[in-house]
């Protein structure tokens, strides 16, 4: 930090770069795995923030689901295009999803049980050959994502700090409370308007 300003350094692959801002948000996690940002020479200073994200592998799966396995010898009957699973250690997997086309047309119709399908499994680690046939009669494709999804939620921590120094707003904050896109999208505009609100001398 200089003066009022602040000095944002980052670099590319082929320079390092700098400028001067009145005004900085940060919006990308401050977890320990995931933090290559630093905070120099503020007073008093900004430590590590605590936590960690959970890791959730995502796999999309183009194939026949195997509705036996959930009870349903007939798969014309399989009357289900969610499937949520409990906290069981003998269960592999956490949800599994029918997905759909992003750009629907109105000639779209969902695919029938017994007919081949597009699902969204997740669960903690990759499958195996061996789980995924347990879950399908037969596949084309599988595509895997081992992403972190979401924090690990522990009611013993307190939440983040949205103000990290005057003029220095943490945006993912809001994600130690509740995780999702609509989330983030409201923590956008309550940061912008507390911003434009500070900076302005506006009462809050």
């Amino acid at each position: 930090r200089s003066s009022d300003l602040y000095q944002v350094k980052h670099r590319t692959a082929d320079e390092r770069l700098w400028d001067f801002y009145d005004m900085v948000i940060v919006a990308t996690p401050l977890d320990q795995e995931q933090n290559n940002i630093t905070f120099s020479n503020f007073e008093p200073p900004i430590g590590e923030l605590p936590g960690a994200f959970h890791h959730t592998v995502a796999s999309v799966v183009h194939g026949y689901l195997n509705a036996s396995y959930f009870g349903f010898p007939d798969p014309k009957l399989f009357p289900f295009a969610s499937i949520l699973a409990t906290d069981n250690p003998s269960l592999f997997f956490n949800s599994m999803d029918n997905i759909c086309p992003v750009n629907l047309t109105a000639a779209f119709r969902r695919k029938q049980p017994q007919e081949a399908a597009v699902w969204k499994v997740l669960s903690h680690r990759p499958m195996d050959k061996q789980q995924l046939k347990t879950l399908f009669r037969s596949y084309y494709s599988v595509q895997a994502t081992d992403w972190l999804a979401c924090p690990s939620y522990d009611s013993s921590k307190s939440l983040p700090p949205i103000v990290l120094h005057d003029n220095l707003y943490y945006l993912s904050a809001i994600e130690w409370a509740a995780s999702s896109a609509e989330m983030s999208a409201v923590a956008a505009k309550n940061v912008a308007l507390l911003a434009f609100n500070r900076w302005f001398h506006h009462p809050e």
